[in-house]
C-alpha cells in the first residue's frame, strides 16, 4: 500500500507544474519579444527607406526647380542683350532718317541714248551732312510721279556717283544701273561725308514715262560714323 504524504507529492506537482507554465510563458515572452524586435527592426527600415526616397524626391525636385530658374534668367538676359543689340544696329544705321541731312541744286534733263531709242531722265543734285559726326553709305530714294500724284517709278541710288553726259549717252541701261550702285561713291566720296562738306548724286530714270509731272528725293538710309 503506497503511502502519500499530505500535500507532498501534490505541492511538488503543483510546484513543478507552475515552474513548467512559467517557463513556458517565459519562452513565450521571449519569443514574442524577439518577433516585436524584428518587427520594429523592419519597421524602422522601412521608415528609414522612405525617408531616404521622399529626401531624394525633394532634392531632385529642388534640383529641377533651380535648373529651370537658371533657365529663364539665362532667357531674360538674352533677350534683354538682343533688344539692346537691335536698338544700337536701328540707330546706327537708320539715326532719324531725312533729319540733319540737306538736298539742294536739284535740276533735271531728258536726254536719249545713243544705243537705244528711248527718253532718258538724268536727275542731279548735291547732299549736306548737317550732322555733327561724319556718316558713310547715303542710299537714296528716288520717285517719279503722275500728275495725280501716283508713283510711276522708283530708284535707288548711293550718293557721290557721278557720270558726265557723254558718256552716259552711250553707256547701256546695265552698266548705268551698276554704276550708281556703287555704296563707296566715286573716289570714296560716300565712304565718310564730314559735316558741312557737300557731295553730288546723279539719278537716271531709263526709258521715263511720258506723263511724268514732278519727283522727290528723300534719303532711304546712312550709317552713322562715330568715333571715340
Amino acid at each position: 500500500m503506497e503511502r502519500w504524504t499530505l500535500g507532498g507529492d501534490s505541492s511538488s506537482d503543483i510546484n513543478k507544474n507552475k515552474k513548467k507554465d512559467e517557463e513556458e510563458i517565459n519562452f513565450i515572452l521571449d519569443g514574442f519579444n524577439e518577433n516585436s524586435n524584428e518587427q520594429n527592426s523592419g519597421m524602422n527600415q522601412s521608415s528609414a527607406s522612405n525617408d531616404s526616397k521622399s529626401q531624394k524626391r525633394n532634392y531632385n525636385r529642388d534640383k529641377e526647380a533651380k535648373h529651370l530658374s537658371n533657365q529663364k534668367i539665362l532667357y531674360v538676359f538674352l533677350f534683354i542683350a538682343a533688344v539692346i543689340s537691335i536698338y544700337y544696329v536701328v540707330k546706327t544705321f537708320y539715326p532719324n532718317n531725312n533729319i540733319h541731312i540737306k538736298i539742294f541744286n536739284l535740276k533735271t534733263k531728258l536726254y536719249r541714248s545713243k544705243i537705244l531709242p528711248e527718253n532718258n531722265l538724268l536727275i542731279t543734285g548735291f547732299l549736306s551732312n548737317n550732322n555733327k559726326f561724319p556718316i558713310g553709305f547715303v542710299k537714296l530714294k528716288c520717285n517719279l510721279y503722275s500728275s495725280k500724284n501716283i508713283i510711276l517709278a522708283t530708284k535707288y541710288v548711293y550718293a557721290g556717283n557721278f557720270i558726265n553726259i557723254n558718256k552716259l549717252e552711250t553707256m547701256s541701261n546695265t552698266s548705268i544701273n551698276r554704276a550708281f550702285q556703287d555704296k563707296n561713291g566715286k573716289s570714296m566720296s560716300d565712304l565718310e561725308i564730314l559735316p558741312q562738306r557737300p557731295i553730288k548724286f546723279m539719278v537716271v530714270f531709263l526709258n521715263v514715262p511720258t506723263d511724268t509731272k514732278n519727283f522727290s528725293i528723300t534719303v532711304s538710309h546712312f550709317y552713322a560714323i562715330r568715333k571715340k
